[in-house]
């Protein structure tokens, strides 16, 4: 069997080649990603311990809500407490804040695109001075990698943004980061002072964010020493739990890279599923007299089965070993790509762990082999006999059962669609039933889709009949003959369109709702924001801006706001919280205030909320809840508004004033003004003037704001299409094995057209015009399903994200279009071999 097996797989080398290549692009993602992953796992393990490594102990505040940004201070003056402990060698007090931008000598604002750019007191321990000295005063010190990379040069002048303001520094030194020898920078840009000017430039007084300690004793004593005299408001980690908890953040950020990376090798893989099953079911329909034959000199049902088995065995053996090398070179081309953008990653070798490689042969061998499994058992079933006929058809499932199983499985996609576009339960909830229910749906109509495929593909197949005629007429007849293939065939193309299709639909409704609230909501005139903002929602720039902004006499008002992601608890839940100046923010934005008023809120004391947690937790307007913030404290919090549009506001609004007493972040995430009237014009080049001295900030009017907001959102729907273009490609590989198979199957058929008159161009066009057929359908059903899916992804999705569902219908149609048109291409090769036929050899083949 395997000799078999082996013989034939070789006889058909450009059928091998394709459903190998099918196989291998979904592996090489798989290991790709893992064996980039895991190496830099490894790596950024290895840096954390390095950084960590020159403290034993550090001392800093208790956090329970909020990320590491809003960890709350401590006063500098606990820093003599500590290091008057028995025990502690040395103790000295750090501060370190983002959004800290140099400019250099040309004007240009230096940020890293992905990593941040930090301001930072000086420490010997972390920071190895390579050229220059240690920064004192109004002087500051820059990473190795930062000066190089943008020519910064010692005792040269530049000005720096901070959180607060913007001030001239001198350069006096150059460092290495992490280590004497090697800067072990991740492409962020560390701009470092003395610890008193860092503290006042940062925005942080007479405060520190933590305290390293150096011990001469034994590290537990002392642990406990240091916890029972700074209290129970602030905590004493040793070496290991700092080093842990850096490698935690180094890895909570690879991990979301790898869950997108693996989706779209899901994907991949997904099609490929479909290809190699198709592929199977056509070559056991074709064998069926060679198979009967084999039956007849005596092979057994359970051997013939094993044959197709071990061909995907081996098709899965070779796809696996083939992925894995290319995606151990994929990663190399990735990583090289990251670091091209300005992510500086750190050198390491590349790391090939064994659940990489056994994932990949689950993936490579395990899909491959479960693909065969219905082919090869239909296989079982043919008997001796059917060597005698020309005509035997291998039985399958009927209509009546296909329809049945299918609409069950579509029905209850559609159940789970519509309890998450009817909002049943939490987000994550919603949004889980919508995914589920898309699933679900797809397998559904797929199951069902053999039951419509002959009359469509003969409706999208009459125009083509008409202009072609008898090439056309053939094509048409041909891609209706065989629904179940058709729909096979097509259902691969189905799922890179409809994944397409349903990015198209949900990236029209968010630029529809971006449009909708800048002419509905948005009253401001302007807007101010880093130029950072698309790539990084944690950029901000210095206060100072806005108070600049608003001294000017064409400027009326100014409305800063910032943003903490679970930066607040209430009812026992985490909340994203923004903050404006409740006093002038409805002047400036909208939000559909149903109920009491955002103006009338105490600054210190007032909230407003969407109406959807306010119905959650029953309260109105006048009625308290209280709220923890980063800090640890509980404050008693009044509403004072109740709006609707939480595209405005989010869902919990807080004026700038409590922000400033509980976070510690100064700057702003984004800021709007009003025109003084009539003044449009000079206000307009007042916006440019204050701007214009903070590089890496721009302001824009209504109409820029509009356009960059919409760009953005095109260009990140764009790269998701272009990624899940890769599945449209494998379904076009099946495509082109589909109709390889299917010419060679109807050779002899082939042969008598051409002894009756037809042209080889005449033949090539109806295997094109086949093709074009087929993958139109794939296309037609993948943008119906598309659409649909789009349509309840949209309404599922948050107010605070879509609020207007929008249809691309011209973008939809393209879809169909490109569809036609690349099953024209994968027609090619067929049709080429159909067209160099020897008519009489045809007609003698059996």
């Amino acid at each position: 069997m395997l000799k078999l097996a082996l013989r034939n797989l070789l006889d058909k080398k450009i059928r091998f080649a394709l459903t190998t290549l099918s196989v291998v692009t979904g592996v090489t993602f798989v290991v790709g990603t893992f064996a980039l992953t895991d190496s830099l796992r490894s790596t950024f393990g290895d840096l954390a311990q390095d950084i960590a490594g020159e403290t034993d102990l550090t001392v800093r505040a208790a956090q329970e809500i909020g990320n590491e940004a809003d960890r709350p201070t401590m006063p500098d003056s606990l820093l003599d407490e500590v290091a008057a402990i028995d025990g502690v060698v040395e103790a000295s007090g750090t501060v370190q804040a983002r959004n800290v931008v140099i400019v250099d000598d040309d004007g240009n604002a230096i940020r890293p695109q992905g990593p941040p750019a930090l301001g930072m007191n000086f420490s010997s321990r972390v920071f190895f001075v390579i050229e220059g000295r240690a920064p004192q005063g109004q002087e500051f010190v820059v990473d190795a990698t930062t000066a190089t990379n943008n020519s910064l040069e010692v005792g040269e002048t530049y000005d720096i943004n901070g959180p607060v303001r913007s001030q001239p520094f001198e350069l006096v030194g150059i460092f290495n980061f992490g280590a004497p020898d090697t800067n072990t920078s991740l492409g962020q840009t560390m701009s470092v002072f003395d610890t008193g000017t860092a503290q006042q430039f940062l925005g942080f007084g007479d405060r520190l964010v933590e305290i390293r300690v150096r011990v001469n004793a034994d590290v537990a004593e002392t642990r406990a020493a240091i916890g029972a005299a700074v209290g129970q408001d602030y905590e004493v980690i040793t070496q290991e739990i700092a080093a842990e908890e850096q490698t935690e953040q180094f890895q909570s950020v690879l991990n979301i890279f790898t869950s997108i990376l693996l989706v779209f090798a899901f994907i991949a893989v997904f099609v490929s599923a479909f290809i190699i099953n198709n592929t199977f079911q056509i070559v056991v329909t074709q064998r069926v007299r060679e198979i009967g034959l084999w039956r007849a000199i005596g092979v057994t049902p359970k051997q013939v089965s094993r044959s197709i088995v071990v061909e995907s065995a081996i098709v899965g053996l070779l796809s696996t070993a083939i992925g894995i090398a290319v995606g151990m070179a994929v990663s190399l081309i990735m990583r090289a790509a990251i670091r091209a953008s300005g992510f500086g990653l750190p050198s390491g070798p590349l790391v090939l762990r064994p659940r990489t490689v056994v994932l990949a042969v689950v993936i490579g061998l395990g899909v491959t082999m479960t693909a065969s499994i219905v082919p090869a058992l239909r296989a079982r079933r043919i008997t001796p006999i059917a060597a005698l006929s020309q005509d035997h058809r291998i039985e399958r499932s009927g209509w009546r059962r296909r329809v049945a199983v299918g609409g069950a499985v579509t029905a209850a996609g559609v159940v789970c669609l519509a309890l998450g576009m009817a909002g049943v339960g939490s987000t994550a909830a919603v949004l889980a039933l919508t995914g589920i229910g898309a699933l679900v749906t797809f397998v559904g109509l797929n199951v069902a889709s053999p039951a419509i495929a002959r009359p469509v593909v003969r409706v999208l197949g009459r125009p083509i009949e008409a202009v072609f005629g008898m090439p056309g007429k053939l094509a048409r007849e041909n891609a209706a003959r065989n629904p179940r293939r058709t729909a096979s065939t097509a259902g691969a193309l189905m799922i890179g369109v409809t994944l397409m299709a349903t990015t198209s639909v949900v990236g029209a409704s968010v630029s529809s709702t971006i449009a909708d609230v800048l002419s509905d909501a948005v009253r401001a005139d302007y807007f101010v924001r880093s130029e950072a903002s698309p790539f990084d929602p944690s950029t901000g720039f210095p206060a100072q801006l806005l108070g600049d902004l608003e001294d000017r006499d064409e400027i009326e008002s100014v409305v800063g706001y910032r943003v903490a992601f679970g930066g607040m608890v209430v009812g026992g839940d985490s909340r994203d919280v923004v903050t404006a100046d409740f006093d002038t923010v409805e002047r400036h934005m909208d939000g559909d205030v149903i109920s009491g008023s955002i103006a009338g809120g105490d600054p210190l004391t007032g909230i407003a909320l969407h109406v959807d947690p306010a119905g959650d937790l029953g309260v109105a307007v006048g009625d308290t809840l209280e709220a923890t913030f980063p800090d640890n404290q509980t404050v008693t919090l009044t509403v004072s508004a109740i709006f609707a549009d939480a595209a405005i506001y989010g869902n919990w609004l807080i004026d700038n004033a409590l922000w400033e007493q509980h976070f510690g972040r100064r700057d702003y995430r984004f800021g709007t003004a009003v025109a003084q009237a009539g003044l449009a014009e000079g206000s307009q080049i007042a916006l440019a003037e204050v701007t214009g001295r903070y590089p890496g900030v721009i302001g824009e009017n209504r109409a820029e704001f509009r356009e960059a907001n919409q760009s953005l959102v095109d260009s990140i729907f764009a790269v998701i299409t272009v990624l899940l273009g890769l599945s449209f490609v494998i379904a076009l590989i099946g495509i082109a094995n589909t109709l390889a198979l299917s010419v060679f199957e109807r050779t002899r058929e082939i042969g008598l057209l051409r002894a009756v008159g037809m042209t080889r161009r005449q033949l090539r066009r109806a295997v094109r015009w086949e093709a074009a057929i087929v993958a139109t359908f794939g296309g037609v059903m993948g943008v119906v399903v598309g659409t649909v899916l789009g349509v309840a992804g949209s309404l599922a999705t948050p107010d605070s994200f879509i609020t207007t569902v929008d249809v691309p219908y011209a973008t939809l149609v393209i879809y169909i279009a490109v569809a036609g048109l690349a099953g024209l291409l994968a027609a090619l090769l067929p049709a080429r071999r159909a067209g160099r036929m020897n008519i009489l050899d045809a007609i003698a083949h059996e």
